[in-house]
């Protein structure tokens, strides 16, 4: 007999998957009953579908045929830019909740969140503070604010704002804030929030790292700076607008003035398997080191070049010591230095350093953020990073 799974069965199917995932730290009920009180299918009106690579549009008669897909425990693609980069999407459902929880949202919470996506997460948050709360969602991408206000407006919700514009800038309508979310990944912490945030209210953003791969922090708010509480790796698309950084992207080493000699002054050229053998790609293989490297060392860098396949090009990562005209790659499995062996040396004492210190990546460090302004010194194992708005006092202690 022919047996298809109903809505509710396939929310149960993934929120069982869920509390496995989280089995040290359960998913809370309140967070369980947003869940059940906003199903994720509801939030989805066209999505693209990344093994097909076709686009689906969903309506009330074939959402059916597509729960299998939305109650998975992956993302949902909801924009594509350039027909290669993902520009808008609904996270990871065990994830999505476990922010939540970080979140610590209590009835008659104001909360801001950056990236209104599909809408569900602002729904589930709705859930959670009640009428006497209230969601302010900025979206700054036109078409994804309208999905998100349809579904909104479908589900009869009151107590969510979806705006079409630049979170980067929060939101002082609404301002003061309990909690602030950001759903995208960001390199600064714009100067807007010192303000928008309550004293002893938290903020859940998404760090960028020069190195590749995310950061989740929970941040809290205090008199003269943000302090972090919990940290954990991620992966979320990035930004736009104002704080949209496109230096964060693999620099093309075909663009650096001085490699078109470089490349024929090669000096050395060491085997460096970076602790795995096999078909590992070096992203994997070195999250840990580049996450430290983009923290602690000014020259480092991430480089991409040309290949065949251009929608595919080769990636890796060195220091680029400009005033020594000297630089390392690591690239398929070897350290290869041109110009000098400086570059090499440094950074294989980074290495060094690196392991002496536990083998951290950004996740394992403590984290403080100020405005720009504020007189600050690092002390042994801190570093100091300056961004335009604020700056970041890294720390292993």
């Amino acid at each position: 007999m022919y047996f298809m799974f109903t809505a509710k069965q396939y929310q149960q199917k993934l929120l069982e998957k869920i509390q496995k995932i989280y089995s040290q730290t359960p998913i809370s009920e309140i967070t369980k009953q947003a869940y059940w009180a906003m199903p994720r299918h509801l939030f989805v009106k066209r999505y693209f579908d990344r093994q097909s690579r076709k686009w689906h549009n969903v309506n009330r008669w074939n959402s059916i045929w597509h729960l299998s897909e939305f109650y998975r425990d992956t993302t949902i693609t909801l924009l594509i830019e350039d027909e290669e980069r993902f520009v808008s999407t609904i996270s990871q459902p065990s994830l999505v909740l476990y922010m939540l929880d970080l979140l610590q949202l209590k009835p008659g919470h104001k909360v801001f969140e950056l990236g209104a996506g599909s809408g569900w997460n602002a729904a589930m948050i709705s859930h959670i503070v009640g009428s006497e709360g209230h969601v302010y969602s900025l979206e700054i991408i036109p078409e994804v604010a309208k999905m998100a206000s349809w579904a909104i407006d479908r589900l009869k919700i009151k107590n969510v704002s979806v705006i079409n514009a630049d979170g980067g800038e929060g939101y002082p309508a609404g301002a003061p804030y309990d909690r602030a979310i950001f759903a995208a990944g960001i390199y600064d912490l714009p100067c807007y929030f010192y303000e928008q945030i309550e004293e002893g209210g938290l903020l859940l953003m998404v760090i960028k790292n020069p190195g590749g791969w995310d950061n989740l922090f929970l941040l809290r708010k205090t008199e003269s700076c943000f302090t972090s509480l919990e940290s954990m790796s991620c992966g979320f698309v990035p930004v736009t607008g104002k704080y949209q950084l496109e230096s964060l992207n693999p620099i093309n080493i075909e663009t650096i003035p001085e490699w078109k000699d470089l490349q024929h002054q090669e000096v050395s050229r060491m085997p460096f398997w970076w602790g795995w053998k096999g078909t590992a790609s070096l992203n994997w293989k070195t999250m840990g080191i580049r996450s430290f490297l983009g923290i602690t060392e000014p020259n480092f860098c991430t480089f991409k070049s040309e290949n065949n396949e251009p929608s595919q090009p080769d990636k890796y990562f060195g220091l680029w010591e400009r005033e020594h005209n000297s630089l390392v790659l690591a690239k398929d499995d070897f350290l290869i230095a041109y110009g000098s062996s400086v570059a090499k040396e440094h950074l294989l004492q980074k290495i060094r350093e690196w392991v002496d210190l536990g083998m951290p990546c950004a996740a394992n460090f403590k984290l403080k953020v100020y405005p720009i302004d504020i007189p600050l010194t690092a002390n042994k194992n801190q570093w100091i990073v300056k961004r335009k708005d604020s700056q970041f006092l890294w720390s292993l202690k």
